[in-house]
């Protein structure tokens, strides 16, 4: 109940019959702000129904999820409930390993309002939260007016800034971010607009946007090509 609806990606509601799951969960995650990992006790040995661990499976939802978000370098907030431990980098597959390195939340039930509460002021500076939604907050906690709600993925959390990501202002000019856009266009699609233009909110120099840029394009000659092109 602390932000509005339309900034969670569910995948199981989202997800429209007949679409490429793998490539609708990608651009969506690519749109989000913040990650929210949430692991339970059998978090990392889940099994599929041959037997196989779910986090080794690379068409499991939730590694899809994970793996995209740490790969374009998105926050990831791994949220510990009933007890849980955060994994150890060993025990997670390579796409995944950078999960055991981010800080964690702990909710539990002795402490669900405080910890809750915790994990929200953890989330608003990637929420461009103003200044007088802390007011909403605070009577929602007296049990007034309900606030603005937040987002929801299976098994993943993917929270989206109340901002177009394509429409905050950056320190990079509008026309270097169109030109990087358009380089990078053939690689990944039209979804490029977005991911340069959030990419751009957190980097201080064209050159830093140029790297994670070509963090999107899969193969390593692709991704020379694209730099190339940039600084030419």
């Amino acid at each position: 109940m602390r932000f509005k609806p339309e900034s969670v990606f569910m995948d199981v509601a989202a997800i429209e019959p007949g679409r490429d799951f793998r490539k609708a969960i990608d651009k969506s995650v690519a749109t989000c702000s913040v990650v929210l990992a949430l692991i339970g006790q059998e978090w990392l040995d889940l099994r599929d129904s041959q037997g196989g661990r779910r986090l080794d499976d690379a068409n499991d939802f939730v590694r899809i999820e994970l793996a995209s978000a740490l790969r374009r370098d998105i926050p990831v907030v791994p949220v510990l409930v009933r007890g849980a431990k955060m994994p150890h980098v060993e025990q997670l597959p390579d796409d995944l390993k950078e999960l055991a390195y981010r800080n964690a939340v702990e909710l539990t039930h002795a402490r669900w309002k405080s910890d809750v509460q915790v994990l929200l002021e953890a989330l608003r500076p990637y929420l461009d939260v103003r200044d007088e939604d802390a007011t909403v907050a605070h009577r929602e906690d007296r049990g007034k007016e309900p606030g603005e709600p937040v987002e929801e993925v299976s098994g993943v959390h993917g929270a989206r800034s109340r901002s177009d990501p394509a429409a905050v202002a950056s320190k990079i000019e509008p026309q270097t971010m169109e030109r990087i856009i358009k380089e990078l266009a053939p690689y990944i699609g039209p979804i490029s607009e977005v991911v340069v233009k959030r990419a751009a909110k957190r980097c201080s120099s064209v050159e830093d946007l140029y790297g994670m840029a070509a963090r999107e394009i899969e193969t390593e000659t692709d991704r020379a090509k694209f730099l190339r092109s940039c600084r030419s």
